[in-house]
């Protein structure tokens, strides 16, 4: 039943990826009379992704204090990351304008690599350790420049155990250099319930905590190290918190 799942979450991935394609291309075509369009793209194919994927694994999501996300804007978004599953989950907290930070590798999937692209997020070579700075450099000159969101995962990779894994620094560069304030959104534990990665897809309650937006304005690049594991220490403490929470719906 798990491959099953996996394989119609392949084509929705498609099919949805697709659509987004289109959408965003028609958006890109259209920025000279609408700037900033396309960035409206992820919105477009998130939200319906979301639903689709969701149903099929059978995973009922409930969001925590959802009016965070509109309180501070621009911002950088940041979640812990644990499944390809996370676009259906983590992704219905992304707000319009915005864009994600992804790896290169994902230019490489077909149609939804496509719309990824066209959609204007990023991509970053994280094999290259020499020109991530470069990379970085980027990124904050495109969201100063365009007055966008970001979303990331300050993990770098998916966690395979199931805890949230140290923090890369790059998204508490990105704040402290452009002023953003950092919005955690953290995800209860998908192990069993939605890794699609393994099959593990029998579903079930998953809740999102959108936390309270954190300033960094007065910070300088010598504290991203203790402010870094600040955040981390909330969002593993929040983590706690919603996934023993998640377990008890599942009782009920």
């Amino acid at each position: 039943m798990g491959f099953l799942k996996a394989a119609l979450l392949a084509l929705g991935l498609l099919c949805f990826g697709f659509i987004g394609f289109v959408g965003a291309l028609l958006a890109l075509m259209l920025s000279p009379l609408f700037p900033g369009l396309r960035f409206y793209s992820n919105s477009f194919f998130l939200e319906p992704f979301g639903w689709f994927a969701r149903r099929v694994v059978g995973v009922k999501l409930t969001i925590l204090n959802r009016e965070r996300i509109h309180e501070s804007r621009p911002a950088i978004f940041i979640g812990n990351h644990q499944s390809g599953l996370d676009l259906a989950v983590i992704g219905q907290c992304c707000p319009v304008r915005s864009v994600i930070v992804g790896k290169k590798e994902l230019k490489a999937i077909p149609v939804f690599g496509w719309f990824f692209w066209i959609a204007g997020n990023l991509l970053i070579d994280r094999s290259n350790k020499s020109s991530a700075k470069a990379q970085i450099e980027k990124v904050r000159q495109k969201l100063s420049e365009r007055n966008l969101n970001l979303a990331i995962f300050p993990e770098g990779t998916r966690s395979k155990t199931g805890e949230i894994l140290p923090f890369k620094r790059g998204a508490f560069y990105l704040a402290v250099s452009t002023g953003y304030p950092i919005i955690p959104v953290v995800c209860s534990n998908l192990q069993g319930k939605g890794i699609w990665e393994r099959f593990q897809l029998k579903g079930g309650n998953v809740v999102l905590s959108v936390l309270p937006p954190i300033e960094t304005k007065g910070l300088n690049l010598s504290d991203l190290s203790v402010f870094s594991d600040q955040v981390r220490g909330k969002m593993v403490e929040e983590y706690a918190r919603v996934s023993a929470l998640a377990e008890e719906m599942d009782l009920r």
